[in-house]
């Protein structure tokens, strides 16, 4: 189109007119094509979100590095050429943004990339510090947000927020002591801040009673080891052989430093109530022992016989009443019929154990070892012939 010119005695609102009526030739005239590239009902939320204006969400790396217009404003953001300070500063900006948010992960990144920065004001450097501590306090990195409010007060050591935080993690920590020690140091700035009073009083009542529970769990353990030792030596001046346990990597020390260990490991027993060998005031043991039926692949746990109890005493209690265990529906199982034995450790050989015999007396037997803190017998039916077939594997002592 040529460029418009008045024509003589021609007034303004004529030369508008025919202006007007030029470009609407000028558009008629132009080629007729359907206009690509713009909005549609599809893409118009996708495309809307390229607009950093209508940005709904922060953009990722890779979106910034197709966009020129995002990598326009993070240029005008991050001024590359902008003193160390001033970056820290807007770093510290953007961190506090993302804090209100409570995007903590994303404060933490952009309090990071301020304290990167090479600066001088120590100020700067203790806010920096204590605001990553802050996003990584509820975060739930206590310890993380620990050492950074350390950092806050090398550089600024009345930082009264840095002592209040690092009182807080402490707290989290279960280290009251250094709780105390932090609060101190905050109402020498400010005596009369409530939260660091609050802090340090409940503190001190939680250090003593983790005190009180120490000394309670430290004389327990001791009764336990003297009680232990007084175990062990009854179960060595009676002769007792306790069958060894296998070395894992919980019990693989040296043995010569850990001989109480490695025996008491010997009496843990594989019962499912855990019943276990104990000493009473009289000096006598009592330990769990189980009878095995390989009859009926049964079998029974005495969780307390005392060493000195005879065998046809706990027979005569599980067989010897008129009620019939359940497995033993031929009632074979009577006092006067049963037989007990035990096998001697490594070899197939049976030892018989007469009934009216001690528990006492057979432990202390060369040929029995205690297993895994149980003594173990078999129970056969006298002249069965169960019994017979179940002998032939094995030499009768």
């Amino acid at each position: 189109m040529a460029a418009p010119t008045r024509r003589e005695g021609e007034d303004v609102t004529e030369l508008a007119k025919r202006l007007d009526d030029d470009l609407d030739d000028y558009v008629a005239s132009l080629p007729k094509k359907k206009y690509e590239g713009g909005f549609s009902e599809e893409n118009w939320e996708e495309e809307i979100e390229k607009i950093p204006a209508l940005m709904t969400r922060m953009p990722t790396e890779e979106e910034i590095a197709t966009n020129p217009a995002l990598q326009a404003l993070q240029a005008i953001k991050f001024d590359e050429s902008a003193p160390p300070a001033e970056k820290a500063e807007s770093h510290k900006d953007e961190g506090n943004y993302f804090f209100k948010k409570k995007e903590y992960r994303k404060a933490v990144i952009a309090y990071t990339e301020g304290i990167k920065q090479k600066f001088d004001d120590v100020k700067l450097k203790a806010i920096l510090y204590t605001n990553r501590a802050a996003a990584q306090f509820h975060l739930g990195n206590y310890r993380s947000s620990l050492n950074d409010v350390t950092e806050a007060k090398k550089a600024k050591p009345d930082h009264l927020k840095a002592l209040l935080r690092g009182a807080e993690c402490c707290m989290k920590l279960s280290l009251y002591s250094e709780a105390m020690t932090w609060c101190d140091l905050g109402l020498q700035v400010s005596p009369t801040e409530k939260k660091l009073l609050d802090i340090r009083a409940l503190a001190d009542k939680e250090k003593r009673a983790a005190d009180r529970d120490k000394r309670k769990r430290k004389a327990k353990e001791k009764k336990e080891k003297s009680r232990n030792e007084a175990l062990l030596a009854a179960i060595k001046k009676k002769n007792i052989r306790l069958a060894p346990v296998e070395k894992t990597e919980d019990n693989s020390d040296d043995e010569s430093e850990n001989k109480d260990i490695l025996s008491l490991s010997a009496l843990e027993t594989a019962t499912a109530a855990n019943h276990k060998v104990y000493l009473d005031d009289n000096g006598l043991l009592h330990w769990p022992v189980m009878f095995m039926y390989p009859e009926y692949g049964q079998t029974d746990i005495i969780a307390d016989f005392n060493e000195h109890a005879q065998f046809i005493d706990h027979i005569n209690v599980m067989f010897g009443g008129s009620e019939m265990v359940s497995w033993d529906e031929e009632r074979k199982y009577k006092p006067n019929r049963l037989e007990i034995y035990y096998e001697e450790m490594g070899k197939m050989i049976l030892h018989r154990v007469p009934l009216d015999s001690t528990l006492a007396s057979i432990l202390s037997s060369p040929t029995y070892m205690v297993v895994a803190g149980t003594p173990n017998f078999i129970v056969l039916v006298a002249k069965s012939s169960f019994r017979q077939e179940y002998l032939k594997k094995y030499t009768l002592a």
